[in-house]
């Protein structure tokens, strides 16, 4: 296959390897959302397909030297997608994702982790490549894709894109000889990356211990908040502020102590939908937290609020008691 003939292949197939990665895009964040993750949290850079240009196309089949005896079949990062995350903790979380996906084949094309547990002494760029093609023919925004059609899926840390960006094409991918200063730096970078990474676990399951995430305060919140006002609820940072307020009371019992509180005051549950479009702390499923507060710990939650009073006076107008001076 000469240049023209690739060039005039690639123009007819470049709408297909775009629609492979706009559903493989779309599988991921479906996925996501799925297990309660929010991807515009989750995911620290938004996933865009990347398509590659015809020069760089044509450069990379027949002017680096590569060992191609079909290039067109061969290359197989024609169409990428990166997944940019906080923590490894969380690459090991997109991994899994595409692993469990039945809609297409999965092949590692690198694994950072492998990779250390084979040469522990090495510090050098990092990242997670699979190629993906889909198992049975898809049809996806009216374009037909066929099983052959491949698509490199890149998972990273922010640190590890923040060390590829500043490197990759500098370093790893180019035919010049690089000082042995420059390759030692390089490798320090990386070396702090881990460990930066190690401490940034460490702090994040800290952070995340006790009982809201033991007891799953806040998901149980929300779904019994959905079931009883019938809404969703929207919880805002001010929430994690009181929650860590009064964390001293909760139990895996609060659920259900609540749920009871709702079911001898059902007006509570009017008062909430009648006023959830106008004041937004009544769009927070946490707003049933403060009732029972209010209602089994009145003297610390007024001597403890950390918010606005002007919410707690809302709340307690609602549940009909008087609030200490």
């Amino acid at each position: 296959m000469n240049e023209n003939t690739f060039l005039e292949k690639w123009n007819s197939e470049e709408p297909i390897y775009k629609a492979w990665g706009d559903f493989i895009v779309s599988q991921i964040l479906d996925s996501l959302n799925e297990r309660g993750i929010d991807p515009n949290i989750f995911l620290k850079i938004s996933p865009k397909v990347r398509i590659k240009d015809q020069k760089s196309l044509i450069d990379k089949a027949y002017y680096r030297n590569k060992p191609y005896t079909n290039p067109y079949d061969e290359i197989e990062d024609k169409v990428g997608i990166r997944f940019v995350v906080l923590l490894t903790e969380d690459v090991a979380s997109i991994c899994e994702i595409i692993k469990s996906n039945d809609l297409w084949t999965t092949f590692i094309a690198r694994d950072f982790e492998e990779e250390k547990s084979k040469d522990p002494l090495l510090f050098s760029y990092q990242s997670m490549h699979f190629i993906l093609r889909p198992r049975h023919e898809i049809k996806f925004n009216h374009i037909t894709i066929p099983t052959h059609i491949p698509c490199e899926v890149q998972i990273r840390t922010l640190l590890q894109h923040a060390h590829a960006e500043l490197t990759h094409d500098a370093v790893y991918k180019t035919t010049n000889k690089i000082k042995p200063t420059v390759l030692r730096t390089v490798a320090k970078c990386m070396a702090l990356i881990e460990t930066t990474d190690s401490f940034f676990v460490e702090a994040t399951r800290d952070l995340n211990s006790g009982p809201i995430t033991e007891f799953k305060i806040i998901e149980r919140l929300d779904s019994l908040y959905l079931s009883k006002i019938g809404l969703h609820s929207h919880n805002q940072k001010s929430s994690l502020i009181v929650f860590d307020a009064f964390e001293k009371f909760i139990s895996e019992e609060l659920i259900e102590n609540i749920e009871l509180l709702l079911n001898q005051h059902p007006y509570l549950i009017n008062r909430i939908k009648a006023r959830y479009s106008t004041i937004s702390f009544y769009q927070q499923s946490y707003v049933l937290f403060v009732y029972w507060l209010l209602e089994n710990k009145k003297y610390v939650t007024c001597n403890e609020w950390p918010l606005e009073r002007k919410i707690l006076e809302y709340l307690a107008t609602d549940i009909g008691i008087g609030l200490i001076n």
